[in-house]
């Protein structure tokens, strides 16, 4: 594999994916500074602190009633996929869903 290629592979893997709807970033960054969002960095310090593992991948959502939701993907050291979802207001844990034998 060439070089240059094992590096951004290396990045993609390194870095988890924010996937957020076309522009809506600047929605969420406004929403943070108003203080109705949690920044990500809190949510991920939970998470930290709460499971062992490597984070692939965040998602903001909106939900029915304009709700906000954090769904982050963890991929644990025994390979389990676990999708964990966090109130984006509150930064409350909603749920925990695992899966196994899923490849990230």
């Amino acid at each position: 594999m060439p070089q240059r290629l094992r590096l951004l592979l290396v990045l993609f893997l390194a870095v988890p994916t924010v996937v957020l709807p076309s522009d809506d970033h600047e929605e969420a960054r406004r929403a943070v500074e108003r203080g109705e969002l949690k920044p990500l960095s809190e949510i991920l310090a939970r998470i930290e602190k709460e499971f062992a593992g490597r984070v692939l991948e965040v998602e903001l959502e909106r939900q029915r009633e304009n709700r906000l939701v954090y769904e982050i993907e963890l991929l644990t050291p025994d390979g389990l996929v676990l999708e964990i979802r966090y109130d984006g207001r509150t930064g409350e844990r909603l749920s925990v869903r695992g899966q196994r034998g899923r490849k990230p």
